[in-house]
């Protein structure tokens, strides 16, 4: 018999099919409820997945009887983990830029520490609900490392759909839609799904139009060197490559691709010797 961190006896090593996991719960659920927004939204996932978790009874929690206990015991643990890793979350987003290389690291670290108190509260509330589970551990260690992977994943998991801009605006990643032309200072434009990220020199943003229609926007000259790119002349510092991996490197840091088939456009605009 092993124990999990969830505080119930599992008959069977392993863990439940991703299908009904925690965090692939709340992400199906959060589509289900379009008319709930920031705190609320995220409360309904919790409870939504929390209840179908209870029914379920994943990670051997079927064992313990008491549908309604399970299923309170599951939406308790969802909302302390989405209030405990949602933070945590937040401040790695708040502290790092978007492209920083350190928001992977200090995401890693900021799960661990918040695993603690995950860790300790749904001990707690298991061994109060279960006290049988008491006798049978697993001591704390144990515990910590169990809930600090699980929160490790799910954790990434909704970083990686926020962080590739799935669900723009609940990153904090503000979008807008201009209603008049944009500003000489953008340096590119890069298309992001229905989207478009904005950069310049101060950062970049979201807006929600097509890239060709902010393309029709742009009161600086530039050029569209990729599908997904359009880049504006005065924001190029350098071109490397060849004609089949050419890249531009931009006053900001950025590096944008360049298509072999826009290599020809930027001859004939003088952006490179011909």
């Amino acid at each position: 018999m092993r124990q999990w961190a969830n505080g119930f006896a599992g008959w069977r090593a392993g863990f439940a099919s991703p299908r009904w996991s925690g965090i692939s719960m709340a992400m199906t659920t959060a589509q289900a409820f379009p008319r709930f927004n920031g705190v609320a939204r995220w409360i309904a996932c919790a409870i939504a997945g929390g209840v179908v978790l209870g029914a379920l009874g994943p990670f051997g929690s079927y064992a313990n009887g008491g549908l309604l206990v399970r299923c309170g015991y599951w939406v308790a643990a969802m909302l302390v983990a989405q209030v405990l890793y949602g933070a945590a979350l937040q401040l790695v987003m708040r502290i790092a830029p978007s492209r920083s290389r350190a928001r992977w690291p200090l995401l890693v670290i900021a799960v661990l520490l918040v695993s603690v108190p995950q860790a300790l509260i749904t001990r707690a509330l298991a061994f109060r609900l279960w006290p049988a589970l008491a006798r049978f551990g697993p001591d704390r260690l144990v515990w910590f490392g169990q809930t600090a992977t699980i929160g490790l994943i799910a954790t990434a998991a909704v970083a990686l759909v926020l962080w590739r801009g799935a669900l723009p605006g609940q990153a904090g990643d503000p979008v807008r839609t201009p209603a008049e032309p944009l500003a000489r200072d953008v340096l590119a434009l890069q298309m992001e799904d229905h989207y478009v990220r904005v950069h310049t020199a101060r950062g970049s943003e979201l807006i929600l139009m097509p890239l060709g229609q902010a393309i029709e926007r742009m009161p600086v000259e530039g050029l569209r060197t990729h599908r997904s790119w359009w880049i504006a002349r005065h924001a190029v510092v350098a071109i490397d490559g060849t004609p089949r991996a050419m890249r531009l490197h931009l006053s900001n840091g950025v590096i944008a691709p360049v298509a072999r088939s826009a290599v020809a456009h930027l001859k004939a605009a003088g952006w490179i010797e011909r």
